[in-house]
């Protein structure tokens, strides 16, 4: 518990920690931009693989609903990206 309070005190870019979750990772150890850095980085292969699911879906003219998957794919990992990144809430 004093580990998780300790963690939101640390000096970040973003400003203090808003988020509640504690995920598996200490806040801010690699850099002062990211504050969980591999969950951040994680998320890049699932927007390369939404990109190449997109181009296909749209190269071999698949229906709408396939390309609205793949842009929803990449809308939520970059989110992912966003929160890990900083963990904020707004």
């Amino acid at each position: 518990m004093a580990d998780s309070m300790a963690d939101s005190m640390v000096a970040s870019f973003w400003g203090p920690v808003t988020s509640t979750t504690e995920l598996c990772e200490e806040n801010y150890a690699r850099s002062s931009y990211i504050a969980e850095f591999y969950n951040t980085l994680s998320n890049a292969p699932c927007i390369l693989l939404a990109l190449i699911g997109l181009m296909n879906a749209l190269r071999q003219r698949f229906e709408k609903r396939f390309s609205v998957l793949h842009i929803s794919n990449m809308i939520l990992s970059i989110g992912s990206i966003i929160f890990h990144a900083t963990l904020q809430h707004v």
